[in-house]
């Protein structure tokens, strides 16, 4: 099977297809080519010809499928408790769902030492760390990976777990959680992902309230939200093997040896019936619809290999884009292949502040003039569109003297600037923010940051959908994330402490481990010294989080110069730069950092300006370009081609690639019932 596209990309126009055994079917970028499958060179377990005119039947059609229903949760109040439940109180479980995340959600605490996580499913959540009070379980997302806890009979500890594989939105997934009495096991769609000793029994005698969609206290108040769709949610007590999860993740369970809850979720029981037990529950918000999980259709269909991967430079104008299929049901499918070109137009901007100390202490004698801070905020929403200046990074140390409320004054009306409501973005631009030395009320402390969470705190971001949330129970550590074309980035924002808490960069860890398809960034205070050698704050984030794959940027201020390193672990790189030019003798003049991301490059280029004086620092130092992986990043992808049904091996040849050029795709393989989407790749053409 062939699927021919003439034409080029880009400035020469978009390309156009044929598809097909001469069939020569023209289709613009957009408007996807179809197609049968016919004669190929490749193996096929495409569908029977049908007896009317000799063509393979397609894959399936709308009348195939099951009419099924879900219960929706619009992740602002909706939720479903089934009371204290004391009959769900376990010691050992097994916790299951199918799922569709259609946004983020809300994320609740799980008690200090725990998680936040947006609830699915579970009994109890962070309160007063006291007895019968404490979390017996509870299970949900961190980020977009799973993630799950309990706290213990002992004294309340907590015993978290965060898995690693990531669950797209808008796509139904079954999930499940397992604990034996000394061991986690977290599972997406019938696989295994992670597994975590804990050694702990469970709070099984938890006073606190079951839910769906929410996690509840021994008042049965609820803290987060799960936005989505639930369908076929079961309870075990017991931990169930692997081999049990992956045989009945897609069917339909009616009873089994310790099945104590099942919730079907369906439209026609009327309400949130437990089908086993006793544990109905009352719906708050949350309604049914139709469009819930396929349930007992088999397997899902396997991609076992893709062509080109990333980094491939094709021959010539044209590339063949391959995928070889494995169904164990041996059920037809259709492929559906994507494609966009990366281009300059892809091209975006974060922009870095460096310590803005002397801009908001005006009496400090260092020359330093708040004018400089406003001037600086001030550029980036005059220049946000030109430069595409998607986010902003301040590296700590706002103001002088965290304890003078006037010196705050000065940064909160400068930083308010960016969030200015505009069309584009109506919480104006996404930024996040640390704390350095001088932001402590007491300079030099780690353990008053008073002013910095009354001007700069939770309650400042909240309802930002751009903030991510924080550790404990105040803003000295947070998160913030914010997008570029289809690709997410996340900033882990963590306070100026020369003995870091190893708890702080677990969680630190845990927060780029729940986005793993994201572009990770970690901001600090003081990272670098002047020689470009980690201090010990920065030697202890770089050991944690060194081998954390999507890590790819480390930025700070603190001492007063430009420097930059970049360490590779396990052949993965991290750069790390610092700038500050508070020892300019003018308190800085206003520079600050403008990181220009090229993608169809995989390049960052650093550059330094001063709004105030229009003015570049252009040394090596001060400018600078640095390779970085950045794939995602771009427009829409066009639907280019669709097979349907397709064999199990297809070679779709794209033709009339524009010279020179770098493009990304992926395909989408459905056999009615599921479907599964290859990781996106990249190629260039020659020049």
């Amino acid at each position: 099977m062939c699927a021919c596209y003439q034409g080029s990309q880009g400035r020469d126009g978009p390309p156009t297809a044929s598809v097909g055994s001469g069939d020569e079917t023209a289709a613009s970028i957009g408007e996807p080519s179809s197609s049968t499958a016919g004669e190929s060179d490749a193996s096929t377990d495409a569908a029977d010809e049908s007896s009317s005119g000799g063509e393979p039947a397609p894959a399936c059609t709308p009348d195939d499928l099951p009419k099924t229903s879900a219960l929706v949760f619009d992740g602002i109040d909706d939720h479903v408790t089934m009371g204290v439940a004391p009959q769900l109180g376990l010691s050992s479980f097994t916790l299951e769902a199918w799922v569709r995340r259609d946004s983020e959600g809300d994320e609740a605490s799980t008690g200090v030492g725990g998680l936040q996580l947006v609830p699915v499913l579970g009994k109890g959540r962070g309160e007063d760390d006291e007895t019968t009070n404490n979390c017996n379980y509870v299970f949900g997302f961190q980020g977009g990976v799973l993630a799950a806890d309990f706290e213990d009979m002992a004294d309340g500890g907590n015993h978290p777990v965060v898995g690693t594989i990531a669950v797209p939105w808008g796509e139904w997934h079954h999930i499940a959680a397992s604990y034996d009495g000394a061991t986690w096991r977290l599972y997406v769609d019938g696989v295994l992902d992670v597994q975590v000793e804990a050694n702990a029994t469970p709070r099984h005698d938890s006073l606190q309230h079951f839910a769906l969609g929410t996690a509840m206290d021994t008042m049965g108040m609820p803290r987060g939200r799960f936005a989505g769709a639930m369908d076929e949610v079961r309870v075990w007590d017991r931990a169930r093997t692997d081999a049990e999860i992956a045989e009945s993740a897609r069917a339909t369970v009616l009873a089994g040896e310790g099945l104590v809850a099942r919730w079907a979720l369906d439209t026609a029981e009327g309400g949130v019936i437990d089908s086993v037990g006793v544990s109905d529950g009352a719906v708050t918000g949350a309604a049914f619809a139709d469009g819930g999980a396929v349930l007992d259709r088999g397997t899902a269909p396997q991609v076992v290999t893709v062509a080109p991967i990333d980094a491939d430079e094709v021959a010539g104008g044209e590339v063949d884009l391959e995928l070889v299929v494995a169904d164990p049901d041996e059920d037809a499918f259709v492929a559906t292949f994507h494609l966009r070109e990366v281009a300059a137009t892809d091209d975006f901007t974060i922009v870095v502040l460096p310590d803005t100390q002397y801009y908001s202490d005006v009496d400090s004698g260092n020359g330093g003039e708040a004018q400089y801070f406003h001037d600086q905020t001030q550029w980036i929403r005059d220049n946000r569109e030109l430069y595409n200046i998607v986010g902003v990074i301040h590296n700590g140390d706002i103001v002088n003297h965290g304890g003078r409320t006037e010196e705050w004054t000065i940064a909160d009306a400068a930083m308010q600037r960016l969030e200015t409501p505009e069309p584009a973005l109506p919480h104006g631009v996404p930024y996040g923010v640390t704390l350095g030395n001088h932001d402590f009320n007491t300079f030099g402390t780690t353990d008053d940051t008073g002013n910095f969470n009354v001007y700069f705190g939770v309650d400042r971001f909240a309802g930002r959908p751009y903030y991510g949330g924080h550790y404990a129970s105040d803003n000295d550590e947070n998160w913030v994330t914010f997008s570029a074309g289809g690709l997410q980035f996340v900033v882990v924002n963590l306070q100026w402490d020369v003995t870091p808490s190893p708890a702080v960069l677990a969680w630190a860890k845990s927060v780029f481990e729940a986005h793993p398809d994201a572009f990770g960034i970690l901001n600090s205070h003081f990272l670098l010294d002047n020689q470009g050698e980690f201090g010990p704050q920065g030697k202890a984030i770089y050991q944690a989080l060194r081998d954390t794959q999507n890590v790819h940027l480390m930025t700070c201020g603190h001492v007063s110069d430009e420097e930059r390193r970049t360490d590779v672990f396990q052949g993965h790189p991290i750069h790390t730069m610092l700038a500050d030019f508070q020892g300019d003798g003018d308190g800085g003049s206003g520079y600050l950092r403008i990181w220009e991301f090229s993608p169809a490059n995989d390049e960052l280029t650093v550059r330094t300006y001063s709004p105030a004086k229009d003015a570049w620092l252009t040394d090596e130092n001060s400018e600078f370009t640095l390779a970085i992986d950045m794939p995602g990043a771009g427009g829409p992808f066009a639907e280019v081609a669709v097979v349907d049904p397709a064999p199990s091996g297809i070679q779709t040849r794209l033709q009339g690639l524009a010279p020179g050029r770098t493009y990304e795709w992926y395909a989408t393989v459905s056999d009615c019932a599921y479907s599964v989407t290859t990781p996106v790749q990249r190629f260039t053409t020659p020049p």
